[in-house]
């Protein structure tokens, strides 16, 4: 009889357990912002505010306040985290099994943050670090967790899982230099295919979401199956939604699929046009419904803020010229007959720069097709050098001109709100895309691959 009473109660808790919502309490001692997952806290000084997080039995997520550190929360948590005057951040100890394992995550990533300043600037290390390296400190990690289990046995259920496979990843990432840039057309050996590919039966179980490093590794290995699609799940590259949607049923049914699901369209969603939103808006119906509500939500308020932009009318081929290097005038008209890959970009935009390596391997990948990869750079005359001499030091192919037209006629041409900017024109002169996410997201690479040899 006790032992059913015992069975009754455990149950009763577990159920006012289950689902009950996770409290975060920010108490700033200073004016400050905190960034917790995608959203962005502006706090006064002397403020306090409350973040509630429902629907989930877990949570994973980072905590950016001067510091940044992984936070794992149950149903039911509540953490206190102060922000100090002189900058420092508390995660208040109320005695708390929250409390302890969230100070105890900070631990983690202060050895993992020690690792990366032995490797980059040892100097500023204590002697006790001298040396630091990925084994030792993964042998640490391992320790620690065996350790804290000890302590906390009841942290067994979910946690030492979601751990057990954040120190798995983390050892792949950084014993082959992955860090936190796209990995589309990265070259990976057999064996590091092998153990990336590991992301999807451990995808089986749903607690594995939770762990950044594991979630790093599916988002490279992601990068590898939409260029490569070994199985053939992906359709037409110009389905570029659809396809991002079939990318994720490469993992089995779950909180990992859902999950990629949803990120693959969020990484796009800002350049969804209006004239495309009703096939987005099929994809999003095949999400699970807390990330369609949140999609949704995102996209009707980008819709209302881009009420007044126009859009370029198709079937015009645009009027644009740029000179080259050596000062010779350029048209676009020119490459008619050809499909032209239209980059509109910046020596002084970290993102335009930042898509050049990429675009030199796609350059690559579809080298003898029948396209032309034009590079039109809105610098000013007075930073014609500082282009040219980024043009030989990057040693950038394709068609490299400077636009010498007004840079305001160009914006309403394209209908450009911010560079790079990406088009893509057939060879009738069509404007088939126009402001595509950059080459280093894959789809582009997706479209044009099917453009046949010359």
């Amino acid at each position: 009889m006790k032992k059913v009473l015992f069975c009754i109660v455990c149950l009763n808790m577990a159920l006012l357990c289950f689902g009950q919502p996770v409290k975060i309490k920010l108490v700033a001692e200073r004016e400050a912002f905190v960034v917790f997952g995608n959203e962005r806290y502006d706090l006064k000084k002397g403020e306090t505010r409350w973040i509630t997080l429902e629907g989930e039995d877990m949570y994973g997520k980072r905590l950016l306040a001067n510091e940044e550190c992984f936070l794992f929360l149950e149903a039911g948590d509540f953490l206190e985290v102060v922000l100090h005057e002189n900058r420092g951040v508390e995660l208040k100890d109320d005695g708390s099994l929250c409390a302890d394992r969230n100070n105890w995550l900070r631990k983690v990533d202060l050895l993992k943050q020690r690792l990366q300043f032995a490797r980059v600037m040892p100097q500023l290390l204590p002697k006790e670090y001298e040396g630091l390296n990925l084994e030792r400190v993964c042998d640490s990690l391992n320790v620690w967790l065996a350790t804290y289990l000890e302590k906390y046995p009841a942290d067994r259920k979910n946690f030492e899982k979601v751990m057990r496979t954040e120190f798995k990843y983390y050892r792949l990432l950084e014993a082959n230099g992955i860090k936190s840039s796209r990995a589309t057309f990265q070259e990976f050996s057999g064996e590091m295919l092998a153990r990336l590919s590991e992301v999807i039966p451990d995808a089986e179980d749903d607690r594995v979401v939770y762990s950044p490093s594991y979630w790093r590794a599916v988002e490279v290995y992601v990068d590898y199956l939409r260029i490569e699609d070994p199985r053939k799940l992906q359709g037409r590259g110009d389905r570029i939604y659809e396809n991002e949607v079939k990318l994720a049923t490469y993992f089995p049914k779950g909180a990992v699929r859902d999950k990629i699901a949803y990120t693959n369209l969020d990484n796009i969603l800002y350049w969804v046009r209006p004239d495309r939103r009703g096939d987005f808006d099929k994809c999003v119906k095949r999400l699970a419904p807390r990330y369609a509500d949140v999609l949704r939500g995102k996209l009707n308020k980008q819709d209302a803020d881009r009420k007044a932009r126009k859009l370029v009318p198709e079937n015009l081929y645009p009027v644009l010229s740029g000179e080259t290097m050596n000062g010779e005038r350029v048209d676009l008209s020119s490459f008619k007959g050809s499909w032209i890959l239209l980059d509109v970009w910046a020596t002084w935009c970290g993102p335009c720069c930042n898509e050049i390596p990429f675009l030199a391997k796609m350059e690559e990948r579809l080298q003898g097709r029948n396209i032309e990869f034009v590079s039109l750079s809105v610098d000013k005359a007075a930073d014609r050098e500082k282009w040219i001499k980024m043009m030989r030091e990057k040693e950038m192919k394709g068609v490299q001109l400077r636009l010498t037209g007004k840079k305001s006629e160009l914006n309403e041409t394209l209908c450009i709100s911010g560079i790079p900017h990406f088009a893509i024109i057939d060879p009738t002169g069509k404007l088939v895309w126009n402001g595509l996410p950059g080459v280093s997201y894959g789809l582009i690479y997706r479209i044009l691959k099917e453009v046949p040899i010359r």
